[in-house]
């Protein structure tokens, strides 16, 4: 009997020393201070210690991975890029979890850079630096070269440089033990050097090429004296001296330029017989001109195929002939015109040839 009640007072005393007591503290993760760390360094990270309460051992799981020495011990060391939020996890022996969270940021001279390359048109200002540049924060700034900048202190300087130009920033952030950064933005300076030609003068009743250079695409100002005048080389036929005015652009019609040249016209009665004309119905050249022949109202045309067979008679003729025949198209071919001038004087005759 003695037997069985020391066996039963053991087994209850033994019972008292392995149950958890009653005023046992609860779990708690501790995953420590919030961090704000230079680029490029790193930080301790998790309480001192991380884990309090509950029923040692324990065991330690840290979130995200990313960036971290460890994911399994106390206090790990955490180099993250930018911003992180890192979450503590204990586990301690009877299975209780516990959770805690820590910041890690960086300074604000993370953020600071030259901001990216710029394309500008010559005579045009820009602003450079990235657009989280802000003024306060303890950054310093310092850029260069500082000709055509308004200030080279500034977060984000207005330049206008007139030729393409390497601008760089030396950031710091003093006091903070962060080092010195540097960067650079390269801006583009595109120049569009536009040329009408030089000025020149034609009989009246000729026309004249004009030829631009410099640019990639062409408009010439609209004047009905002009054909094709979203070329380099238009045709002018201008009946007075006449300024002609071009705008040309690069590649991308991002930048343009102007230029103009002047076109003198002498007065003249001569008839310019011109050998081609394209009657397609594109506005340009669709029918046969001839120059002065306004001067000549009295005069009469006659347009003969090569078999001798008149396809065309006008009283009159003001270049009006669009290459028909009693309303019908006539092939591309060359055809033979008369021309009386009706003043008295000499006929006139040659060809003419029909482009299709």
């Amino acid at each position: 009997m003695n037997y069985f009640k020391c066996s039963f007072l053991s087994i209850f005393f033994l019972l008292i020393i392995i149950s958890p007591s009653a005023d046992a503290q609860q779990l708690v993760a501790n995953a420590g201070v919030n961090h704000n760390i230079c680029p490029g360094d790193s930080a301790h990270i998790g309480g001192i210690p991380a884990a309090t309460g509950g029923l040692p051992p324990y065991h330690y799981s840290w979130s995200p991975s990313a960036y971290l020495s460890s994911t399994t011990v106390q206090n790990p060391f955490a180099f993250p890029p930018s911003y992180y939020v890192y979450t503590l996890t204990v586990t301690d022996d009877t299975g209780a979890v516990a959770t805690s969270t820590v910041v890690v940021s960086l300074k604000y001279i993370k953020y600071v850079n030259a901001g990216s390359d710029i394309t500008i048109c010559k005579g045009n200002n820009t602003q450079i630096g990235n657009a989280l540049n802000v003024a306060g924060q303890g950054i310093m700034y310092r850029w260069s070269p500082y000709i055509n900048m308004n200030d080279s202190t500034l977060p984000r300087p207005t330049v206008a440089p007139p030729t393409s130009t390497i601008y760089y920033l030396t950031d710091s952030m003093p006091g903070s033990g962060c080092k010195t950064q540097h960067d650079a933005v390269y801006v583009t300076v595109i120049d569009v050097v536009v040329d009408a030609g030089l000025d020149t003068a034609i009989y009246e009743g000729a026309n004249i090429t004009l030829h631009a250079t410099g640019a990639v695409h062409y408009i010439w100002t609209y004047d009905s004296t002009l054909n094709y005048q979203n070329t380099p080389n238009p045709d002018a036929q201008p009946v007075v001296s006449t300024w002609y005015y071009v705008t040309g652009w690069n590649s991308t019609w991002q930048c343009a330029n102007r230029d103009s040249v002047l076109v003198t016209v002498h007065k003249s009665g001569t008839l310019v017989f011109y050998n081609t004309f394209t009657p397609n119905g594109d506005g340009q050249n669709d029918t046969w001109y001839i120059g002065n022949i306004e001067k000549y109202p009295n005069n009469v045309m006659k347009i003969f195929n090569r078999n001798g067979q008149l396809v065309f008679r006008q009283e009159g003729y003001m270049n009006t002939w669009d290459g028909k025949s009693f309303g019908q198209d006539l092939p591309a071919a060359t055809y033979f015109y008369l021309l009386d001038p009706g003043d008295g004087s000499d006929t006139y005759n040659g060809t003419v040839t029909i482009i299709r």
